[in-house]
């Protein structure tokens, strides 16, 4: 494992981790450690907004200077700060690693690695929960990036192998962590776009903040490939023979066009926010990206 964790996560991947610790001092303002400000509005210390005044509510959040000059009970609305993990799913089936050339795995792993780093710089609990058919061991930290190595080793010892059961996993996953977090999904969506609305909303039905980071190859997205061919699938035995033509290829890269939108879609109908993270795009500039969608960093 040692060998497997130098190749992936050497002395270039270190120093850029240590590059990106300088965003996490930028992450969302904290009235405490490990606290994060959510889009839920509650009866916390940052004023959020102004509803009309009904009886029953408590008269401490009566806005009094407003009603001395509009004769009018407005209550005021905060947002709720509260302790929360950033939970790191971490698509571990055989496409993404198809055929065992491991490119965009390790692009996921590195990339789980550098959020991982970024939210513990910001005091944040992270949880790595790897998936594929089923839940994986989990790895929870605390709140310190000196544990990056911990998450390092780790991540260096899992492997691409199996079906995706996305549906599955989120369920099992949202009934494990009951608390609300931000929930960060790594995965290439293959043979399992059909089950992301429902696992979203299942993630969503638990107040989760969720970003969806679509990792995929330049590969995936406009095949380089010529002449007759015998494809396999890489999740299941099924196969498929056919002509690579200019006219096939084009065919191709319309539905691939249409399956990115048709996934930044389902995000957006479950509240969820969507990051195309092609591995062509460096991690880190990649994780800023995803992390400021995520409303975990600023800026």
């Amino acid at each position: 494992m040692a060998r497997r964790r130098d190749e992936l996560f050497g002395g270039e991947f270190l120093a850029k981790l240590q590059r990106l610790h300088l965003a996490a001092k930028a992450l969302s303002t904290r009235r405490s450690a490990g606290t994060r400000r959510s889009r839920r509005i509650g009866d916390g210390l940052e004023f959020a907004d102004h509803r009309s005044y009904a009886p029953g509510d408590d008269v401490r959040f009566i806005d009094w200077p407003y009603y001395a000059r509009m004769e009018k009970l407005l209550l005021r609305l905060f947002h709720e700060h509260s302790e929360a993990d950033v939970a790191v799913l971490l698509d571990c089936s055989a496409s993404m690693a198809p055929g065992g050339r491991e490119t965009k795995f390790a692009y996921a792993l590195r990339t789980a690695a550098a959020l991982a780093f970024v939210a513990m710089g910001g005091l944040e609990r992270v949880v790595v929960q790897p998936f594929a058919g089923d839940l994986g061991e989990a790895l929870h930290t605390g709140r310190n990036r000196g544990q990056i190595l911990e998450v390092i080793d780790f991540l260096a010892g899992l492997a691409a192998a199996g079906r995706t059961d996305l549906r599955r996993c989120c369920d099992r996953f949202a009934r494990a962590n009951r608390q609300a977090a931000t929930v960060l999904l790594l995965s290439d969506l293959l043979d399992c776009a059909e089950d992301l609305s429902d696992a979203l909303a299942v993630l969503r039905g638990q107040g989760n903040d969720v970003t969806v980071v679509h990792v995929y190859s330049p590969a995936d997205a406009a095949p380089d490939l010529r002449g007759p061919l015998l494809l396999r699938g890489a999740e299941d035995a099924r196969s498929l023979s056919l002509d690579a033509t200019d006219d096939v290829l084009a065919a191709y890269r319309q539905r691939w066009d249409a399956f990115g939108a048709g996934l930044e879609r389902t995000a957006a109908s479950r509240g969820a926010i969507y990051v195309a993270a092609p591995t062509d795009v460096p991690f880190e500039e990649l994780v800023l990206r995803a992390l400021r969608r995520a409303g975990v960093l600023e800026g």
